[in-house]
């Protein structure tokens, strides 16, 4: 299971990047054939709550936890990622990536990556592929989907509102 990252930034409104980068990892790993990932909606029942993850493991029944904290001020953003073995509860990996924005999906990749090493998964060519496959280059239009999306998985249901405000963003990402 991947964990809800923690955001650290000082700025409430970047939760939105810490659970797009949650979910992004979620799909990743879920690419794997043969591996079991919860569901991001069981993963974030857990979200805001200090959890044993010893006890989130047995409860979803899975062998590893995923968890972390994302920390983004300006044009950088500091991401920390820690396999934990359910069983047990302690590290079976542990990782810390700076980067600029720019680099936001190169980040991504390297945590999966690293996470299929530590777990000593032996990846297909398309599975590789797929961890690395991204439907844009442009950052800024990546953060833009990734604020609409946050605001589709956390919108009022049925208030026009929200989903005036997702069309706008989604239009200002396409130019």
């Amino acid at each position: 299971v991947v964990l809800p990252f923690d955001n650290l930034s000082n700025d409430p409104e970047q939760e939105y990047f810490a659970d797009s980068l949650v979910e992004d990892l979620t799909t990743d790993l879920s690419r794997i054939v043969g591996s079991f990932v919860i569901a991001r909606n069981t993963a974030f029942m857990f979200k805001g709550q200090s959890v044993d993850v010893k006890d989130v493991a047995q409860q979803l029944g899975v062998d590893h936890v995923l968890e972390g904290s994302v920390r983004k001020s300006g044009n950088r953003v500091r991401i920390t990622a820690q396999l934990i073995d359910g069983k047990a509860g302690d590290h079976h990996w542990a990782d810390r990536y700076d980067r600029d924005l720019t680099d936001i999906f190169e980040i991504q990749d390297e945590i999966s990556k690293a996470i299929v090493d530590a777990l000593k998964i032996k990846l297909l060519p398309e599975e590789g592929q797929a961890i690395e496959t991204r439907g844009t280059d442009r950052v800024d239009a990546y953060n833009l989907f990734l604020m609409a999306r946050q605001q589709w998985v956390w919108g009022s249901w049925g208030n026009s509102r929200p989903d005036e405000i997702i069309v706008r963003i989604c239009k200002e990402a396409a130019t």
